[in-house]
């Protein structure tokens, strides 16, 4: 009887001591199931070092693509650096990674959720567990709201100026009679543009067509007149690089000689200055070529008179 009920005994405390093994077990997976942990899939750990962590908090998942491949599991400050954010990031998917990949952190929606994107590389090389991959912050969807305060205010401030005025015409006697009268010229103004546009369709429809074409022949046009304006160009520096400066001295040098030799000329200086200044020089010229004229005529007319010869050496008898 008695090893009986010691063999009941040790059977209720093997059978409570695994309820409790089990029990436990239970605990440990429903509690890291509740945290978001998978126990039995792949695990990957990368880290990032980030100057502002943009709110990320442990537990952020991770995303390629859209697709969820991990979580952020710790975050610490790095003590041997200023102020910088060391982010440990849990992949759960068997993934090859290049290297040269980042770590995005962007704002998730306008209520500002925090996601975070693996934006994959393109390098031949494969990072491993431990290693350390760049990242960055993207802009913000926020950003800019702070600029577009002070715009919206003035714009704000301005519809309120615009509506004060606007009370103020309506308040005056007659403002509302005014107002009206000024709606209804506006639109017998855009009444009579209507009218004219509508009667004057194909004019404008040639107008458009002949800017059409001078537009296009412009555009054909555009090589030579690129051209032309390159020719300009050369022209424009052969003219800088000419010495401009030394021409206009050597003109003004030789001004002055000619004005030199005028003055002279002027004062009867030399020979030109004598046969412009001096009439007899220029009579005994005249006398001389006139008296050379008539010996020359002579002696075309009577040339025995000036040379005398025979064939057979007898001489003519004077007459």
């Amino acid at each position: 009887m008695n090893k009986k009920i010691l063999t009941k005994n040790n059977k209720q405390k093997i059978k409570v001591a695994l309820m409790c093994i089990a029990a436990i077990i239970i605990f440990y997976v429903g509690a890291n199931f509740l945290k978001g942990s998978e126990l039995f899939s792949n695990k990957t750990y990368y880290y990032a070092v980030f100057e502002n962590s943009n709110r990320m908090q442990v537990g952020n998942p991770i995303y390629v693509n859209g697709y969820k491949i991990g979580k952020v599991t710790q975050m610490h400050l790095q003590p041997d650096t200023a102020i910088k954010i060391c982010v440990e990031i849990l992949v759960t998917e068997e993934l090859a990674i290049p290297k040269d990949s980042k770590f995005e952190v962007a704002s998730k929606d306008l209520l500002g959720g925090t996601v975070v994107n693996l934006i994959m590389g393109s390098s031949s090389q494969y990072a491993k567990n431990g290693d350390t991959l760049s990242c960055y912050i993207a802009s913000q969807l926020t950003d800019g709201i702070e600029d577009m305060k002070s715009k919206l205010n003035n714009i704000l401030c301005s519809v309120d100026t615009i509506g004060v005025s606007l009370k103020d015409v309506l308040a005056n006697e007659g403002g509302a009679e005014s107002l009206k009268a000024t709606l209804n010229n506006i639109e017998l103004v855009t009444a009579h543009l209507n009218s004219i546009v509508g009667g004057n369709k194909d004019k404008i429809g040639k107008l458009v067509t002949e800017l059409e074409v001078f537009g296009k022949t412009l555009e054909e046009a555009s090589p030579k007149l690129s051209n032309i304006v390159n020719n300009f160009d050369k022209i424009a520096d052969s003219v800088a690089k000419a010495d401009v400066a030394q021409v206009i001295v050597n003109a003004n040098e030789t001004i002055e000689n000619l004005n030199l030799l005028v003055e002279k000329i002027n004062k009867g200086e030399g020979d030109i200055g004598q046969l412009v200044n001096n009439d007899s020089l220029y009579r005994n010229l005249e006398a001389t070529t006139a008296n050379l004229n008539n010996l020359l005529i002579d002696v075309k007319k009577n040339p025995k008179r000036y040379v005398h010869f025979s064939l057979f050496g007898k001489k003519d008898k004077k007459k």
